[in-house]
């Protein structure tokens, strides 16, 4: 009986968030746990961040600066090839350590595919077949020369497989490289069933009201660059939304809080009407006292929150980027702002505030959309498959 194959998920960020969330949900999956041998390659800081997916050991954890040759080994490596040592020679190094039959290099953003260069020729020295799963393909993104761009798209090119959670996505990323892409298989950023059992109880205990005071959520890291906050608050400055019946809550905490709080005062908003609040592993909650979601951002894979919310039968307001506009059906889960700039995204908060009557309906549409197209069962099963036939194909290699 052959063995289980041993993965290797590599990640460069020591941050859990949604960028994590597609290896995560999958590797503890219990239909899939058993199947492989997982393990992890991570900043140092990763496990006790997210100590969850390792408490049990499902998965094995290894610090990337702990795999770096000892200063012995260094020398002796340095001496054999007569100069200083690669990087590709120390990522063959750690890859004999935990020989891998297959690897995930887990990239928050393309940025990251020039941190892949060595590890992937690391991966080829060894005849390990390698994935991407590319979680963020900015939209206006370029390498910075031609040289950076020829190396990621060989990287990409010598990819068995290359994951994308948006069709956006993929389309940015050819565009990065210049080549289509026949390798790019499409991932699901979806919803647990935690989540989905969450969201009926949402749903049914506190749909989204049509009277009062509207409350708007937008649950994001505060990180303007990419989530978009600050054109957000400039929608709601202008003259016919100042003057309106909302409150708005800004959850995520991150590293620009207090450009946020500054940009929120010099709006001249009080802080009863425009609340930050810190990120929260159970986002229930926020639903629940949410009418609306907005999402402002600039650039997006697709985020989890906002699948998360249209589960929780929330109708969302989004820019078009990333997978916004695949989970956000104009008029009918939720409005689609024309551009990514504050007048469109206020045109389209115009939209949804004068069909207010009809949220509880939108926020029906949206998770029933959402269920039949963002759950993880089928999704797993084909990653699961994928990853069993790569596996097994380097077992079975000489």
């Amino acid at each position: 009986m052959a063995a289980r194959p041993r993965v290797l998920i590599v990640s460069f960020i020591a941050t859990p968030g949604g960028a994590h969330n597609l290896w995560r949900y999958l590797v503890m999956d219990p239909a899939v746990a058993g199947q492989c041998e997982f393990h992890l390659l991570a900043p140092r800081a990763y496990r006790d961040a997210d100590p969850v997916p390792f408490a049990d050991g499902t998965v094995a954890f290894h610090a990337l600066t702990e795999l770096t040759p000892p200063p012995l080994r260094e020398r002796l490596l340095r001496r054999m090839i007569g100069g200083a040592v690669p990087e590709s020679t120390r990522w063959t190094t750690r890859l004999e350590a935990i020989a891998p039959d297959l690897v995930l290099f887990n990239l928050a953003g393309m940025g990251d595919l020039n941190w892949c260069v060595a590890p992937g020729e690391g991966c080829r020295v060894r005849g390990v077949p390698y994935w991407l799963i590319l979680q963020h393909a900015h939209e206006e993104f370029h390498f910075e020369n031609d040289d950076r761009t020829d190396a990621a798209l060989a990287l990409v090119q010598a990819a068995r497989r290359v994951l994308c959670v948006s069709e956006r996505n993929r389309r940015t990323l050819e565009a990065a490289l210049g080549a289509a892409l026949p390798n790019v298989l499409r991932a699901v950023n979806g919803i647990t069933r935690a989540t989905v059992e969450s969201g009926e109880r949402v749903m049914r205990d506190a749909p989204p009201r049509t009277k009062g005071t509207v409350r708007l959520l937008c649950l994001a890291r505060f990180d303007p660059a990419y989530k978009g906050q600050d054109l957000l608050l400039e929608a709601l400055a202008a003259p016919d939304w100042r003057d309106r019946d909302w409150v708005l809550t800004l959850q995520g905490g991150g590293t620009h809080e207090r450009l946020l709080r500054r940009l929120v005062a010099q709006h001249g908003f009080s802080e009863d009407r425009v609340r930050l609040r810190a990120h929260q592993r159970d986002v229930s909650a926020a639903f629940a006292e949410a009418d609306l979601l907005v999402f402002p951002s600039r650039s997006e894979g697709t985020p989890f929150a906002l699948v998360e919310g249209l589960a929780h039968g929330r109708p969302a307001v989004v820019t078009p980027v990333g997978g916004n506009d695949e989970v956000v059906v104009e008029g009918r889960t939720g409005w689609v702002a024309s551009a990514v700039t504050a007048e469109a995204l206020r045109a389209a908060l115009s939209r949804a505030w004068v069909a207010r009557a009809a949220w509880p309906t939108a926020g029906h549409a949206a998770r029933t959309h959402v269920l039949a197209g963002w759950t993880l069962e089928a999704p797993h099963r084909k990653l699961l498959a994928a990853i069993l036939e790569d596996g097994a194909r380097r077992q079975s290699d000489p």
